[in-house]
């Protein structure tokens, strides 16, 4: 059995940085299992202020994460009841974008929020709603949609939805039909709440991220 320490070790791995956001690191993963002191330490040493929440209530009961000294928590859960395993991924993802806009934008405005620190954005697997709000993000920035796509098809591990390869298609699929739909991600962005300042402050943090950054990010998983 895994000491208390290994059982951190462990869990902070999964966090992976994307890369090139210049003075802040956004971080994306699966929540922790674990708040000992351990943990938050190891936190601490990657500069993580803020923790994004996406789980659901009833997810959150069974594993709480309780109190992280020196993290601020914010728990946005986006489906805002039951977690829809029933339905395919992209009717996953068009549920989450038609029906719970506000709440990808309220990851969004806290990811863009002003803080000394750097942001993990987590849910219970780290793939479906962590690997959406990134893939908003990087959209808005013009990170390349072959890059975006890799990435997000990289941390959706779940054998319900396929290959990667399939995966990877539904998420293009997906991204085509917001631009299609609102003439762009960005449009998609602000028809659903983000203002012009909030956006220009998403588009600051990323004003250093350039393919060869992200690049590694979805090509070593």
């Amino acid at each position: 059995m895994m000491s208390p320490l290994q059982v951190a070790t462990a869990e902070l791995t999964s966090l992976r940085p994307v890369p090139g956001f210049g003075a802040k690191t956004i971080y994306r993963g699966v929540v922790p299992r674990t708040t000992d002191a351990a943990y938050a330490g190891q936190l601490r040493l990657r500069g993580i202020t803020t923790l994004i929440d996406l789980r659901e209530l009833n997810e959150i009961s069974r594993e709480p994460l309780g109190d992280i000294p020196g993290v601020r928590y914010r728990g946005i859960p986006l489906y805002c009841g039951q977690n829809p395993s029933d339905r395919t991924l992209s009717e996953n993802q068009r549920l989450l974008l038609d029906g719970r806009g506000a709440r990808l934008i309220a990851a969004l405005r806290v990811i863009g929020q002003p803080t000394d620190g750097n942001t993990a954005v987590v849910c219970q697997s780290g793939g479906k709603r962590t690997g959406l709000v990134i893939a908003l993000l990087l959209e808005a920035m013009g990170v390349t949609r072959e890059l975006i796509i890799a990435d997000f098809a990289s941390a959706v591990r779940e054998p319900g939805y396929g290959l990667p390869g399939h995966i990877a298609a539904t998420m293009n699929d997906t991204l085509n039909w917001l631009v299609e739909s609102y003439g762009s991600v960005t449009g998609y962005l602000l028809s659903k709440g983000l203002t012009g300042a909030e956006l220009h402050r998403l588009l600051e943090l990323g004003a250093e991220a350039r393919a060869s950054t992200v690049w590694p990010l979805a090509a070593s998983s």
